[in-house]
């Protein structure tokens, strides 16, 4: 059985997570700017579910970000939920693991970037990060939500955080290379005014969105995964581009093996020789499926519409 250690400050200097150990991120934890947070292969991490006090978190949920300037060496990581007592458990409500970069402006659930150029560029790099039950749904309306809601409270206490989010990261600062985004809360994989490459993306059975890209460009070069098989669940897209600062853009490169299951999303262009065109007409909720490897390369796109 491995070593709980459990991390509850904001990490200021440089360190290493050793393998044997297992660490508990237990409140909002951030990387410092020009610190490199080291983490040996195979090791988890673990995020507690629940509520934090407004005081202490921005998002009031436990999460792990890397702020601006700050860097990342990983081979592989594993990040999931846990509870108070520091177990996995197969539920999400947390904050989940943000990437903050020095790319671009960029804002989310009230975190944000700013470029500075008198700051370092942040340096994320990782053989693979798998993350498992991260991010917070939004709540079930209660007596008690309703009377928050009339104190105009509730927005901030319930509004959902997605799984993996990135922000304002460019490629020169981004050298991951395989996500797995397994069973969020919200969104899989979140990505804002950023342009990132990745070999693999894997995405499973979040409660909204595959990929939520926002005036960004995410390069895939060898495959892509994602599982949204029918639930009761409305308006829940492979992809969800969003175009408030410029076009988003999601490249599928030659070769790349591509394997979707899910409503293609409203409003998105696809621009492909091998995939067959999707419907996206507003409010569609036609199911869409492809399994293939790629003849020539594709492009799912959205210049100025949401």
């Amino acid at each position: 059985m491995s070593k709980i250690e459990v991390i509850s400050k904001h990490i200021k200097r440089s360190r290493t997570l050793k393998s044997g150990t297992t660490y508990v991120i237990h409140g909002e934890v951030r990387v410092a700017t020009g610190v490199k947070l080291t983490i040996k292969d195979k090791v988890t991490i673990l995020i507690v579910n629940g509520e934090l006090n407004k005081k202490k978190s921005c998002i009031l949920r436990s999460a792990l970000i890397f702020d601006q300037g700050s860097t990342l060496i990983a081979e592989r990581l594993y990040v999931k939920a846990c509870n108070a007592d520091y177990k996995v458990v197969k539920t999400a409500n947390n904050g989940g693991i943000w990437f903050l970069g020095n790319f671009s402006d960029a804002i989310k659930d009230g975190v944000s970037v700013k470029v500075n150029r008198k700051k370092p560029l942040s340096y994320f790099k990782a053989k693979m990060i798998a993350t498992y039950y991260l991010g917070r749904p939004d709540s079930l309306e209660t007596p008690e939500s309703i009377a928050l809601d009339a104190l105009d409270l509730q927005e901030d206490l319930d509004d959902d955080i997605d799984g993996f989010s990135v922000l304002g990261v460019g490629k020169s600062e981004w050298d991951i290379s395989e996500i797995r985004s397994y069973y969020s809360a919200d969104d899989a994989f979140d990505v804002t005014n950023s342009h990132i490459s990745l070999n693999r993306l894997e995405i499973k059975l979040p409660i909204e969105d595959g990929m939520n890209i926002s005036s960004s460009r995410v390069e895939i070069h060898k495959s892509l995964s994602i599982d949204l098989r029918k639930t009761k669940t409305k308006d829940r897209d492979l992809f969800d581009l969003e175009t408030d600062d410029g076009g988003s853009f999601v490249e599928l490169y030659r070769g790349c093996w591509v394997k979707v299951n899910g409503v293609f999303g409203d409003q998105v262009n696809l621009s492909s020789k091998d995939m067959p065109k999707p419907v996206t007409k507003d409010n569609n909720n036609r199911f869409y499926s492809f399994n293939g490897q790629l003849k020539s390369a594709a492009l799912v796109f959205s210049i100025d519409e949401d």
